[in-house]
Order: structure tokens, then C-alpha cells, then sequence
């Protein structure tokens, strides 16, 4: 593979590992957004976050791209690259393709994180709606272990991802 296409890969690469690092700053903020119900922030997180994404999928074509532009095959798959590379640039590519793995469980976790605070959020306003409103389905009652229990649930509310 000739430099300059090397070069460039780890352009590349660098500017996807800035662009998932703005993503994971996102869902940092989207969890204090949700913890602090500012709605407002959470329509421009969500925006931003989509943004983030679109440009990521853009890197990633100009990556596959590039390494086809030396290659007579077509390579889709990323993790493909290290192979790529010649033997005294692969410990770079190494470390960089790390900090995406990285990055993407960091992200991943924050991203369920925050879900599930979102369920847990709405599930909590449709109890306390169907107790205010005396829905025949919100009898909530302790049990023996002093846990709330309640037969069915009726779902009022429900996240839009």
C-alpha cells in the first residue's frame, strides 16, 4: 500500500476516533439532560448525536474508499486494515483501531444507560398516573418482601428513539 493512502487512512482514522468522542460527550450529556429534565437540550443532543453519526458513516466510506483505491478487491470490512498496512505502521493502526473499540463500548454502555433511565423514568410517571387517575390496574400494593408489586401493567407512555 503507498504512503500517501497509509497517510491518509490515519487521517481518517484520527478524525473518526474525534467524531465518536463528540458522540460519547453526547450521550454524557443526553443522561444529564434526562437527570435534569431539560427537554430543549435533549431535542439538540438528539440532534447533534444524528450529525455525529452521519459523518462517522462518512469517514468510514472514504476509509473503504481509500483502501480500495490501492487494492484490486473491494474490502468492507474495517478490521481488515492492520493486514493492510505495512509492517512499521501497524503498531500505530493498532493503538488507533483500540481507542475506537474503546470509544464504541464506552458509548454502547452510556447508550443503555440512558435508555433504561428512560424506561425506568416513564414507567414511573404511567404508575403514578394510573394511581391519580384510580385506573382499576393500579392496585399497587407491598408484598411480603416489602417490594412494590402490581398485576399488569398498562403502559400510558412510551419512549420515541
Amino acid at each position: 500500500m503507498e504512503d500517501t493512502i497509509v497517510q491518509s487512512i490515519e487521517k481518517l482514522i484520527y478524525n473518526k476516533i474525534l467524531l465518536y468522542d463528540d458522540l460519547l460527550h453526547c450521550f454524557m450529556d443526553e443522561r444529564d439532560s434526562l437527570i435534569n429534565l431539560n427537554l430543549d437540550k435533549l431535542w439538540q443532543i438528539s440532534k447533534k448525536k444524528e450529525e455525529t453519526c452521519s459523518k462517522i458513516g462518512s469517514i468510514r466510506q472514504e476509509i473503504v474508499s481509500a483502501i480500495n483505491l490501492g487494492m484490486d478487491q473491494k474490502i468492507s470490512d474495517l478490521n481488515r486494515i492492520p493486514d493492510l498496512i505495512p509492517r512499521e505502521s501497524r503498531p500505530e493502526f493498532h493503538n488507533s483501531l483500540q481507542k475506537l473499540i474503546e470509544l464504541k463500548s464506552e458509548i454502547e454502555a452510556l447508550r443503555r444507560e440512558n435508555m433504561t433511565f428512560m424506561d425506568d423514568s416513564l414507567r414511573f410517571l404511567d404508575e403514578m398516573i394510573l394511581t391519580i387517575t384510580g385506573e382499576p390496574g393500579a392496585r399497587v400494593v407491598y408484598n411480603d418482601k416489602c417490594y412494590l408489586s402490581k398485576p399488569g401493567t398498562n403502559f400510558l407512555l412510551s419512549r420515541e428513539v
